[in-house]
């Protein structure tokens, strides 16, 4: 984030689709409780795991393989879950182990959540997707794409959309409000997540015609940082209760040199971003249409959509015709640009927007917008680890940066989804997306920009093992400049049990 942000959060009117809203697995149990167990491994051709196996995956598949995957959870409710009206408590844990050149067990899912009548309150981690965006499909939402293992925090919200009683049902909101915990790193430790979302929906012609829109804004502040010099005053990133307000309110800190670096003053208290979301969705009988539009912002130029024409624009369409053979269930297709990022030019004098946003790239969190080594919004801007070897040390940002984290945020992005499903429940899925790279603003590589092929083929075949079990057998693909060139191959069974 280049320059000062002044948003006020409460300026969005439009909301989002259903389940776009939260979860890319929807909490959605219907029985007491559900185990989960799946065993499987992948390989490929090179050791860097390929694009879409280990992207929109939260975190539990190893950057590097081979690996094998062992993940088992449980999710067990507690009271009358079958009564809207009454409380319901909700545990989950999954633990994903991976083993191969680095072993580790992880956690991707471990709350308890309190439901009452339209809001819930949960502490803990879980899956999550957060924008107007078809989680199944998806490139990825623009700023938390579920690419990175979740964050433990603490989140009060609604149960999806409200209606507001007096509309009679035309408009409802959906909202949440949540503090969480970053993982330390060797740059920032102790750092603290603030998120809020405010989304409508407005319900038109008997409900089959719908419009969304609404605003996430996220911010990491807060910790402690040896690494960042003058930047973190005796080691210090502001972190006080007061600071917190300023987070939330988006307000400037006081010029206090003693307290605040120039980079507090100049800027905001923290690292904000977050994108401001449209949404059309028209249903029938037949089949149901999504477009939707997601506009970046790290700063006040991309509030007033200085940045356009920047953001991921998407169309969806689900088959909802039921018959007796295979058919095509559903296409995605999206396309996402970051190149104008309000132009390159930071600081022109008496311009009221400033430029070279440098997307998800920050100079005090020098990590960028990451958790525990994964880009937390759109997989397809990358850190310099992710790239070619012979790439690790791009140019681009400022002549006089430090060697940020993000080392690729101008990117053109098509992409294309499919869903084919037939009677016995096989299903197949493909991912196809060519990516042309730029870098980073104001300066850039003389080797950029770079194009990309990446592409995934799943199979999904339920089996008789085991008392009925399912299969997955998948094949993906890295071709291009950007990413080491790679094929792969992946095999896993899992078996779920609902009581």
């Amino acid at each position: 984030m280049a320059n000062s942000i002044r948003v006020i959060f409460f300026l969005t009117s439009f909301a989002c689709v259903g389940d776009l809203f939260g979860q890319a697995l929807p909490d959605t149990l219907t029985t007491r409780q559900r185990f989960m167990t799946e065993v499987g491994g992948f390989s490929s051709s090179a050791t860097q795991t390929p694009f879409w196996f280990r992207s929109r995956q939260y975190g539990t598949i190893p950057l590097n393989g081979p690996a094998g995957l062992v993940r088992i959870g449980l999710a067990r409710q507690f009271g009358d879950f079958k009564n809207p009206h009454k409380a319901v408590l909700k545990v989950a844990v999954e633990g994903v182990a991976n083993i191969g050149t680095t072993s580790r067990v992880i956690l991707p899912v471990a709350y308890a959540s309190l439901l009452v009548k339209n809001f819930e309150l949960y502490a803990g981690r879980r899956r999550e997707i957060f924008g107007l965006v078809d989680t199944l499909l998806s490139s990825g939402s623009y700023a938390w794409s579920g690419n990175a293992l979740p964050l433990y925090k603490v989140q009060f919200g609604t149960r999806g959309y409200v209606p507001i009683g007096f509309t009679k049902g035309i408009l409802a909101i959906n909202a949440l409000y949540a503090h969480g915990w970053f993982t330390s790193t060797d740059s920032v430790q102790n750092s603290f997540l603030h998120q809020k979302a405010l989304f409508a929906r407005i319900s038109i012609a008997k409900g089959r015609i719908k419009l969304y829109g609404g605003l996430t804004h996220f911010a990491q502040w807060g910790g402690r940082s040896e690494a960042i010099g003058y930047l973190a005053p005796h080691g210090r990133i502001p972190s006080s209760f007061k600071d917190y307000l300023n987070v939330v309110f988006v307000r400037k800190p006081p010029a206090d040199t003693s307290q605040y670096s120039r980079f507090d003053s100049d800027n905001q208290v923290g690292n904000h971003l977050g994108s401001i979301d449209f949404a059309l969705e028209i249903n029938n009988s037949q089949s149901n249409w999504f477009l939707y539009y997601q506009h970046p912002y790290e700063d006040k130029s991309g509030v007033a959509f200085k940045n356009m024409p920047d953001g991921l624009y998407g169309i969806r369409w689900k088959n909802q015709r039921s018959n007796q053979h295979f058919q095509l269930k559903q296409v995605t297709l999206e396309f996402l640009t970051t190149l104008d990022q309000s132009g390159f030019t930071i600081d022109i004098g008496s311009r009221l927007y400033n430029g070279a946003d440098d997307y998800f790239n920050n100079g005090q969190f020098v990590d960028g917008w990451t958790h525990k080594n994964r880009i937390i919004g759109t997989p397809f801007i990358t850190r310099w680890l992710d790239s070619r070897v012979d790439l690790h040390d791009l140019k681009g940002g400022n002549p006089w940066d430090e060697h940020y984290m993000i080392s690729n945020n101008r990117v053109q992005v098509g992409h294309l989804g499919l869903l084919g499903q037939g009677p016995s429940g096989i299903q197949i899925v493909a991912l196809l997306s060519f990516s042309k790279n730029f870098g980073r603003p104001i300066t850039s590589d003389p080797r950029m920009p770079l194009s990309q092929f990446s592409g995934l083929a799943k199979l999904q075949l339920p089996v008789r093992w085991f008392g009925g079990s399912q299969l997955c057998v998948a094949i993906a693909s890295d071709q291009g400049g950007w990413l080491t060139n790679n094929t792969g191959g992946w095999l896993s069974i899992k078996k779920v049990i609902q009581q």
